[in-house]
């Protein structure tokens, strides 16, 4: 099967209650969205708060099940009771706190809570335990208790739990909203190895653009719909319609389109600062 995750008009709609705890109505989160993703892709969700991406993301290991639609993963739909353990060793949840996510007091210990929670056997859990920590670069710290770690360190541990859970897709909210610019180039890192090298489907929802952009395809989300789809250089070229939505572009993008809208003549889909040298360079000389 070609896809590991496909959208089919799924809505959401969150209850409203009053002071009292009465129910007075329904929001929708998510609006009718259509989305495939393939075995191996790396999407990024952007939008503002509020626009309904973290909602989405939830459906994909059926924390919520669609008001509307249907959710599927690699053919299973997350309605299907018969399928939710399946489904959730298919597609694991990193959130955005791996403090909310980290349970025990040994880092090896809480790799292992995933995979003696799905059934597997002793020898298999040392195995995925071994693997989980190697692929994320924290093996010598098996030992440690999670309080002593960096949150970046922490929630490298957080990914090496989902890993041991032998999953074919990884959902990411906002990983490193809470870390330095250190800890998230190291989740980033992480992720990055994890997609190209293990061919892990990833699903990122970010903030920070230049993350984003590291992404196979870039989806945005307003309202609760799906605005924008395309390539990281096809929707981040459209700086006047991100900032419409309320959203940045990478630092290279921007200068790009200002030098534009003072008749410089440099291509409109730069994303980095060598590609702006190298366009600069090219005015210079004339070519």
């Amino acid at each position: 099967m070609e896809w590991m995750l496909e959208a089919e008009k799924v809505s959401y709609d969150y209850a409203v209650f009053d002071e009292n705890g009465a129910e007075t109505g329904k929001t929708r989160a998510v609006d009718r969205v259509d989305l495939k993703v393939r075995k191996g892709e790396f999407v990024a969700i952007l939008g503002h708060n509020g626009s309904g991406k973290s909602t989405l993301a939830r459906h994909v290991n059926a924390l919520f099940l669609p008001t509307e639609g249907d959710m599927f993963v690699e053919g299973m739909n997350t309605k299907d009771d018969d399928k939710l353990w399946d489904i959730r060793k298919k597609a694991g949840m990193v959130f955005q706190n791996p403090d909310n996510q980290i349970i025990a007091s040994i880092v090896e210990e809480d790799v292992a809570f995933g995979p003696e929670n799905l059934g597997f056997a002793p020898p298999k859990i040392v195995e995925n335990v071994n693997m989980g920590l190697a692929s994320v670069h924290m093996d010598e710290y098996r030992n440690a208790s999670p309080n002593k770690l960096s949150g970046g360190q922490k929630q490298r541990v957080a990914v090496a739990g989902i890993l041991a859970m032998e999953p074919d897709c990884i959902i990411l909210d906002e990983p490193t909203a809470m870390l330095d610019p250190s800890g998230r180039r190291e989740v980033m890192e992480t992720i990055n190895y994890l997609n190209r090298e293990k061919g892990i489907t990833i699903l990122y929802i970010t903030h920070h653009m230049d993350e984003a952009a590291k992404a196979d395809r870039i989806v945005v989300m307003d309202r609760g719909s799906v605005v924008l789809s395309g390539s990281p250089r096809e929707v981040f070229s459209q700086v006047d319609r991100m900032k419409e939505l309320g959203l940045d572009v990478p630092q290279a993008t921007e200068l790009a389109w200002r030098l534009r809208k003072h008749g410089i003549a440099v291509r409109a889909d730069v994303m980095t600062m060598e590609e702006m040298t190298e366009e600069l360079c090219r005015l210079k000389s004339g070519t």
